[in-house]
């Protein structure tokens, strides 16, 4: 019952962007409809923060700010010409594309997300471990962000605000306020699958908007999202090779292989790991890719209006991301730049196109005054460094192979039969095409010459995921090309699904697996929450204070149960081991010293220094289970006996909370 609520909320949210969607494209193109929706959750999320940020959060605020927020859209709306951009018409066919791709991602979506979190008979609950990395740390932050403190403390070092964009979080937060925070999860699951769905749409309309042809759009982002990787096939072979089963596939993180194994090189995820774990970036790519959208469809002779939506699209992407939305400003502005210089009034577009730059600029200086991208700039590391230089070429031909050689065609296709369009129809021109061999071309750079100190894997996700939501119209511009160059467009898009349909076949199953508790790198591939966990979860999530630090080992736990307790039982830690970007996580970093120091907490057999070290870092309730009991059998007796330092509050068989006296 609540995911219906919160899909209706969603609905709401993103409706409050359609007028100027129809503004900007028209109420009969599917583009208004996709464009208004992706614009209206970013502006939601905006209203949202309006309350927390004035200190009056509370359901009423929340739906005044909405409702006021529609209004305002409405009125500027109005006095807008419609459509600002004129695409080609929209046909049935189109929306039978659209609708299929749509299909196969939900396919894809939502079996991971059906399991994630299943409950047995006895009450224990299972995560897939990839969920642990990503969506059960958003659980924690959008707990986080519902308590409304502006800006929002990080779950995992209480004492700090979070330096993390949790702009996307915000209207779950407000919908998990209304309708209780121990329905985060299904919230967050409706939203991502929301997400996607705005997300698959976007990646269709801005290859539909180059070529206009839908069987051919919709072949080519099915491919993207399907297709991308090489990794599973090459998994196969080599398990054949070596006589080992194939079955070995489901203990494989299936679409990391470049780094796992040699070359050890860059990672890429594909497509449907954006539906699953980063539903935040997917929002910033698709908001992005509007603004794109618009280049393409009108270029620097946009009107005013049309070029000021496109900035309020910019940074919108830029309020989610501040990196992505910063590369897909840096693409629309040189797109529209090179257009402008070849027109015969070039100076004149220029300054009209700085326009869109005003909504860019006030996205970054809110991130910058909520304190979401503090020293950022300090972890960016730019040249050809690390995993980038190991076999670069076999490396991206693995994680991307499939996707780049569906998009060779596109580049052999004569200038002349580019500029009389696809199929008869105006379109598909090499202008047209800018922004996506633009964004192609600057994704490939990024993911090989720019890292991030804390997270080396972090610009090579993002990079990969922006090159895949690029490719599609390239690879749709090569099977809409007449003659032979169709007949080999099709038939390399053939050869990518054979190659690459393994892969996502293979990550999907194992995203949804919650039966294979053999051991990876990092842990058991499921983690198991136990009834006596739940209970004792649902007793800190009851009783405690909403702002109580309650502390676990960070240490023992490293990547398996890693967030329990910000996550679960939804409160602050005062030492934890994120591993998501929530500041820096170098060993020598704060994290490690006060995980440290926990350690000792639980280490120690001196009740009283144990004490000690919990009031200096300010812990409130100690929380001991199966790990702690397991890696410090010397420091329990401490905490089991009658002491003037600890009050026992809640006990089971496996779970023991104490207050801190």
């Amino acid at each position: 019952m609540i995911g219906v609520v919160y899909a209706v909320l969603f609905v709401l949210a993103a409706a409050v962007g359609l007028p100027l969607g129809f503004a900007l494209f028209g109420r009969r193109h599917a583009a208004g409809w996709i464009a208004g929706g992706l614009l209206g959750y970013a502006i939601t999320a905006l209203a949202v923060w309006m309350p927390i940020r004035l200190g009056v959060a509370s359901p009423l605020a929340f739906m005044l700010a909405w409702a006021a927020a529609s209004v305002v859209v409405r009125v500027v709306s109005g006095r807008l010409a419609e459509p600002l951009v004129l695409l080609p018409a929209w046909t049935w066919r189109d929306g039978a594309g659209l609708t299929l791709v749509l299909a196969l991602t939900l396919a894809i979506a939502i079996p991971p997300f059906l399991h994630a979190g299943a409950t047995d008979a006895n009450g224990n609950r299972y995560y897939r471990a990839y969920f642990t990395a990503d969506f059960v740390w958003h659980e924690a932050l959008t707990a986080e962000v519902a308590r409304f403190t502006s800006p929002p403390r990080n779950p995992y070092l209480a004492h700090r605000p979070i330096h993390y964009y949790w702009t996307y979080y915000l209207p779950p937060a407000a919908a998990a306020a209304a309708l209780g925070t121990g329905n985060i999860e299904t919230i967050l699951k409706v939203n991502a699958i929301g997400t996607a769905m705005l997300f698959v749409s976007a990646i269709f309309l801005f290859a539909w908007t180059i070529v206009p042809r839908a069987w051919p759009v919709a072949a080519a982002v099915a491919t993207a999202i399907a297709a991308s990787s090489a990794e599973g096939t090459w998994a196969l072979l080599r398990l054949w090779q070596r006589g080992a089963p194939l079955s070995e596939v489901k203990n494989l993180n299936i679409d990391a292989l470049t780094a796992w194994w040699p070359p050890h090189g860059l990672r890429i995820d594909g497509l449907p790991r954006c539906f699953w774990w980063v539903p935040q970036h997917s929002m910033a790519y698709a908001l992005g890719l509007i603004a794109l959208t618009v280049a393409a469809g009108a270029r620097s002779a946009a009107s005013l209006p049309a070029l000021a939506v496109s900035g309020t699209a910019l940074g919108g992407a830029t309020a989610m991301n501040p990196f992505v939305g910063g590369v897909f400003s840096l693409v629309w502005g040189a797109v529209m730049a090179m257009d402008a210089l070849v027109s015969g009034d070039s100076v004149r577009r220029l300054i009209r196109c700085a326009v869109a730059a005003v909504p860019v600029v006030l996205a970054v200086a809110w991130c910058a005054a909520n304190q979401m991208v503090e020293g950022a700039g300090g972890a960016l590391q730019f040249g050809w460094l690390g995993e980038a230089r190991h076999q670069p070429l076999v490396s991206l031909m693995l994680s991307l192979g499939p996707a780049i050689v569906a998009a060779v065609p596109a580049l052999c296709v004569p200038p002349d039969r580019l500029r009389q369009g696809y199929g008869g129809q105006e379109g598909g021109s090499y202008a047209r095409m800018a922004p996506a061999l633009l964004l192609a071309t600057v994704s490939l750079l990024l993911m090989h010459v720019v890292r991030l100190d804390v997270d080396t894997s972090w610009v090579g996700f993002r990079a990969g995921q922006m090159f895949l939501v690029a490719v599609p119209a390239l690879i749709a511009a090569g099977l809409a090309a007449r003659g032979a160059r169709r007949g080999v467009a099709i038939a390399l898009v053939v050869l990518a699904a054979l190659a690459g349909a393994p892969t996502t076949i293979i990550d999907a199953d194992n995203a949804q697996d919650i039966t294979n508790f053999s051991e990876s790198p990092n842990g058991p591939w499921t983690v198991t929450i136990t009834s006596d966990e739940a209970q004792g979860l649902e007793f800190l999530r009851r009783v405690t204070p909403a702002t109580a630090i309650v502390q676990m080992d960070p240490l023992a736990r490293e990547r398996s149960t890693w967030s329990l307790i910000p996550s679960f039982a939804q409160r602050r830690m005062a030492a934890g081991r994120p591993i998501s970007l929530l500041g820096g996580t170098a060993d020598d970093s704060e994290y490690a010293d006060r995980s440290r120091r926990v350690q000792r907490l639980y280490q120690t057999p001196d009740a009283r220094e144990a004490a000690d070290i919990a009031r200096a870092l300010r812990i409130e309730f100690i929380w001991i289970d199966r790990v702690e009991r397991t890696a410090y059998p010397s420091g329990m007796p401490k905490f089991e006996k009658p002491s003037e330092f600890f009050t026992p509050v809640f006990q089971n068989p496996e779970v023991l909370v104490l207050r801190v006296r």
